[in-house]
């Protein structure tokens, strides 16, 4: 009998024992008869077929954790950016503006020691990184804090060639470190190799649980600490979202010194943050290192394109101001200023959830690439501005179909999480890149338990503020109209109308609940707000909603022949947003470059149509049907230029350069299947 093929992807336990069993067959067919599952050799096939279905498993494991596409732990993720120099980020402390103020002007400038703290009442810890001044004559002055609390590990170094210590604290803040060897400050290199025989340089590398590494190097790529030298190294443990802290979270005192005034003389600075924290965000998660690193090599540490740009942005930590949750560069555009390039920056919240960058990141940033100095990273005779990036809340409405073995709450819950997940941690959802309805179909399919699903309608919209009264102790009631685009109505669930620290919410049908009520019309934008106490004097009342937006669009629909003079057809991207008889904004329109056929309103085409046609359009699927007077020339195409109203159960998101999706809210329904 001839010997089977090997066959090298049958690795699992059946596909082993099966092997085995026909090898026995074939090897041994008079002396090998136990083949009973209860008998002793079908015991052992099965002991040696587990024994190599787990050493299949481990080889595959280890085999997908030497490539950084198919890599999933941490350490290896780490020692994989560590072979092209990328140094994965622990987490960032935020950064935070505070308002000191003192009740006399003082004669001489007020100090501020370095490595002063204060304590929100939740607990994070805030501390100047840097001396700080109240000048003198003034009564204010703004100081900036910066997350983490600072310990010092004292080592002795015993002389030795390239000697690592490990700091007895897990959780360093990314870039909080500082080192001093027998008094003196060594400073902080990329890589050793970059120091020479009597460099007093440093390198620093974390571990998978955020432990770090200090490294020297051995007289030849860096100094070697001499024998016996007191290595002293501060570095800060926190970080993180929680650093983010809202306004008025830093609500306390603490004792500045008069410059140059003996005795020493303290005074009291009443201290209130005037912003958000910023710039604080938890440690570089494998998927986003996984992305970045093959991007981060290529820009060889300089900004020449956009890409590169893209990058070093977000790939970029400062000690005191943290990192940014996304960057995305595009070129101006601008006449004569085309040889600068914008960066949209966002930051997070304390929640995490997505807004904008302090001041403080987005100069730093700026900083960053327009150093022209060492280590200057952009090219030549370009230069940089930052501004806040825009959110595009995608809210999605859709239908589960249940296993009948699943609970459905609990499907639901998985569901959401999953969307979640892939909005707050993947490569797919970035600034300027499309939202596509298929990796939203990809998340909702992978729960366990979703036999099928529908994508009911999926909403982009942005949000704003309008400011709609102003209280005046007496007044309760406000009225107002809000700025809509035509026809772009407001998103339900999203309005919050608010004075001081009184709030009506909008509960999705048009009413609005809390300390009083109210309405809102999601179509024309009129808001009706009764508040049960009137605001006090000079208190604004604002109006945050969301509001649905819509996009341009345009093709080529047809070619003329010369004689046809009817055209009929579907545009590639409804909704279309009707035409504003009002303002005379949005609609449609066709052309053959002479005559012009454009909606009324009302799903009418009007214009160089002949009045025996149809001359209809259908605003939610694109369909339309219209005439021409006279028929286009032979060859001539017949484009259409639309508003597509962002809101469909088909159609990707399209997401410009300054512009990044967010997670809005979710509607699900359910039904039990098989």
């Amino acid at each position: 009998m001839s010997t089977p093929p090997i066959d090298y992807t049958a690795r699992d336990f059946a596909s082993i024992k099966a092997a085995l069993l026909v090898h026995i067959k074939t090897k041994f067919p008079d002396t090998w008869r136990d083949f009973y599952e209860s008998g002793t050799g079908i015991a052992w096939l099965e002991l040696v077929s587990y024994c190599f279905d787990c050493l299949s498993f481990y080889l595959d494991y280890q085999a997908n954790e030497t490539y950084l596409p198919t890599a999933r732990d941490r350490d290896s993720v780490l020692n994989l950016g560590k072979l092209v120099g990328y140094r994965m980020r622990t987490a960032t402390s935020a950064s935070v503006t505070v308002r000191g103020t003192i009740t006399v002007a003082q004669a001489s400038d007020l100090i501020i020691d370095a490595g002063t703290e204060v304590t929100t009442a939740k607990g994070v810890v805030f501390r100047t990184v840097d001396a700080q001044r109240l000048p003198a004559g003034d009564l204010t002055a703004d100081l900036v804090f910066t997350e983490g609390q600072q310990y010092t590990d004292t080592f002795i170094s015993d002389g030795s060639d390239f000697q690592k210590v490990k700091l007895t604290r897990s959780g360093v803040i990314y870039a909080s470190d500082a080192v001093t060897v027998g008094g003196e400050d060594w400073e902080l290199e990329d890589s050793l190799v970059y120091g020479g025989t009597d460099s007093k340089i440093y390198t620093i590398e974390y571990d998978d649980e955020d432990y770090a590494y200090v490294q020297f190097g051995d007289n030849s790529s860096g100094a070697v600490p001499a024998v016996g030298a007191t290595i002293l190294i501060t570095y800060r443990i926190g970080g993180g979202v929680q650093g983010n802290v809202a306004l008025g979270e830093i609500n306390t005192s603490i004792l500045g010194y008069l410059d140059g005034v003996l005795p020493i003389t303290n005074v009291s600075i009443a201290l209130l943050n005037v912003q958000r924290g910023s710039g604080g965000e938890e440690r570089e998660t494998t998927t986003h290192a996984r992305y970045w690193i093959p991007k981060w090599v290529t820009t060889n540490g300089r900004a020449v394109t956009l890409d590169d740009f893209d990058t070093l942005a977000n790939t970029f930590a400062d000690a005191t101001y943290g990192t940014v949750a996304y960057a995305k560069a595009r070129l101006k555009q601008v006449i004569p200023e085309l040889n600068t390039v914008v960066l949209a920056v966002w930051g997070r919240d304390g929640g995490g959830d997505i807004t904008t960058a302090s001041t403080g990141l987005k100069a730093a940033l700026s900083t960053y690439f327009n150093n022209n100095g060492t280590g200057s990273v952009r090219i030549v005779c370009t230069d940089l501005e930052t501004e806040d990036g825009v959110n595009v809340y995608i809210d999605v409405s859709a239908y589960l179909n249940i296993g009948s073995q699943y609970v459905s709450a609990e499907v639901v819950d998985d569901v959401t999480d999953a969307i979640d997940a892939f909005f707050d941690d993947s490569s797919e959802v970035l600034p300027g890149k499309d939202f596509r309805i298929s990796h939203l179909y990809d998340n909702l399919q992978g729960v366990a338990g979703v036999n099928y699903s529908i994508v009911n309608s999926i909403t982009a919209s942005k949000k704003t503020t309008e400011t709609i009264g102003l209280g005046n102790a007496v007044d309760t009631t406000f009225i107002a109209t809000l700025d809509l685009e035509p026809n772009l109505p407001v998103v339900p669930y999203s309005v919050v109308v608010t004075a001081g620290v009184v709030v009506l919410t909008d509960d999705g049908s048009g009413l609005l609940t809390g300390a009083g009520t109210g309405t809102v019309d999601y179509d024309t934008g009129i808001v009706i707000a009764n508040y049960t106490v009137a605001p006090d004097a000079g208190e604004n009342v604002y109006c945050e909603y969301r509001h649905i937006i819509d996009y341009q669009r345009g093709d080529a629909e047809a070619t003329g022949n010369g004689v046809q003079t009817r055209f009929q057809g579907n545009v590639t991207y409804p909704p279309i947003v009707e035409y504003d008889s009002v303002t005379g904004q949005k609609g449609i329109a066709f052309t053959d470059g002479y005559q012009v056929v454009r909606d009324d309103g009302s799903g009418d085409l009007i214009g160089d149509v002949n009045p025996a046609g149809v001359n209809r359009l259908d605003y939610d699927t694109g369909s339309y049907d219209f005439t021409f007077v006279l028929p286009p020339g032979n060859g001539e195409t017949i484009y259409s230029t639309y508003r597509q109203k962002l809101q469909t159960p088909s159609e990707d998101i399209p997401i410009a350069d300054d512009e990044l999706p967010v997670k809005g809210r979710y509607t699900i329904t359910t039904a039990i299947g098989e």
